[in-house]
């Protein structure tokens, strides 16, 4: 929703790519969403790149040959990015124009664009980096996290202390402690992806998916069998239901929305394609998205808020629910973010991201979209995937035992069969039939 700022200051047409053509277009002859612009500068005048770049679908409806034949190639012309200066544009051209040729198919060669598209630290500048450096750094920062979220039961073991049930931890010092690990996380991850460290893209684009779903299932299985009674929400709403409401409304109806245009993408690509087909049609779509995605980020904060600073609500909290905050933050705010920094992302996530989904599901996971994607939309997936991973150990899992049967199974009549005025004026422990345990 990047339409709703002024455009940004850019270094130069390589900034100019990355911030706005990268989430659509490979530097190669490829295609991912849009055509591959490895030989743009050689094909295409930059008189006219610019046209086609500021409004394409002017230029098609004044019956330009070339731009016809693109729409009709792609099936659809390319939104319009007015916000970019003519500078700003030929600055693209000339940073296209500068790029090595494409090595023809099957070469290896050093200098291959495609590579470089597909996550070459030559394109942008990059240098390579040591993966055991980046990998350490990841396994001390998780067993301080193990040792941290520890740390009060290892001290109660030691002095052999028994634990006060009526005692409130200091959860917003642990909301914030998590908060921190999450920021240092992420700029490792940043690090990782930006500089192609080892096999990460493998790892967490390839593996880590069936690694969370796996958790997901066995989790789920052994929470139901093991552990049934526990299988709740929890609910807090008896102990405050005022912030709640809000809370809940904003965020609810926020994450709803998202969650079925997200399976909306994923199931019906080439209809949301086609919607999109349209400028005001496209801007409807990414308008309502990013007013639901506020709506989600802020009904969140007062969930936190509420659940921080109210202490009859603190008395019911555990450390899992300041996890789940920190991850959903994480998941809202790089959503967020693709919607300001990377254009049009109903059409992307259709035509990009639903291919990688489905190979994902087809146990044959194609990253090569992935890695050519900026950095919040890989932070973005990453965390998706670790918020199915932890699921089952949260309160979230109450959903796998929603109460859908209620919708056919047949009314049920309750009747009042003693007489009331008795019942308030006995004396006795238990009016009519005794209970007892079956």
């Amino acid at each position: 929703m990047s339409f709703f700022f002024a455009s940004n200051t850019f270094a130069g047409g390589e900034d100019v790519f990355k911030g706005n053509c990268s989430a659509c277009h490979k530097l190669d002859n490829k295609k991912l969403v849009g055509p591959g612009l490895g030989s743009v500068a050689e094909n295409r005048t930059e008189e006219w790149f610019v046209k086609w770049v500021k409004n394409s679908q002017a230029l098609i409806d004044s019956g330009d040959e070339q731009a016809v034949a693109i729409h009709k190639e792609n099936g659809g012309a390319m939104p319009p990015f007015a916000q970019l200066s003519d500078d700003e544009i030929k600055s693209v051209y000339a940073f296209l124009g500068d790029l090595p040729k494409a090595a023809p198919a099957g070469n290896d060669g050093g200098e291959s664009v495609a590579s470089a598209a597909n996550g070459s630290n030559d394109t942008f500048g990059q240098t390579e980096q040591n993966p055991m450096v980046f990998w350490g750094i990841i396994f001390v920062l998780v067993i301080g996290g193990v040792i941290l979220y520890k740390a009060n039961e290892i001290r109660d073991l030691t002095q052999g202390t028994s634990v006060d049930p009526y005692h409130t931890k200091n959860y917003p010092l642990t909301f914030i402690g998590m908060l921190i690990v999450a920021v240092a996380i992420a700029y490792l991850l940043i690090y990782g992806l930006e500089a192609g460290v080892g096999h990460i893209y493998g790892v967490l684009f390839a593996a880590f998916p069936y690694v969370a779903m796996g958790i997901f299932l066995v989790g789920s299985i052994y929470r139901w069998r093991k552990k049934g009674f526990k299988v709740s929400s929890l609910s807090s709403q008896f102990l405050e239901g005022d912030k709640l409401f809000w809370g809940s409304q904003l965020f609810h109806w926020g994450l709803v929305v998202l969650f079925f245009g997200h399976l909306i993408a994923f199931l019906f690509p080439s209809s949301v394609l086609a919607w999109n087909g349209s400028p005001v049609r496209l801007l409807i779509l990414e308008i309502s998205s990013f007013i639901f995605g506020l709506s989600a980020f802020v009904g969140l904060l007062l969930l936190i808020k509420r659940r921080l600073t109210t202490k009859t609500v603190l008395m019911v909290t555990n450390k899992m629910d300041m996890l789940v905050y920190v991850v959903l933050l994480t998941q809202i705010i790089s959503g967020l973010l693709v919607a300001i920094f990377a254009r049009w992302g109903a059409g992307w996530f259709a035509a990009a991201l639903t291919p990688y989904l489905q190979s994902v599901f087809s146990f044959n996971p194609d990253v090569s979209v992935i890695e050519a994607a900026p950095i919040y939309i890989q932070i973005h997936v990453i965390s998706a995937f670790f918020i199915i991973a932890i699921l089952p150990f949260t309160r979230f899992v109450h959903f796998l035992v929603a109460p859908v049967d209620y919708l056919w199974r047949s009314y049920q009549q309750v009747v009042w069969n003693w007489n009331r005025k008795q019942i308030r004026n006995s004396t006795r422990h238990f009016f009519g039939k005794r209970p007892r345990n079956h």
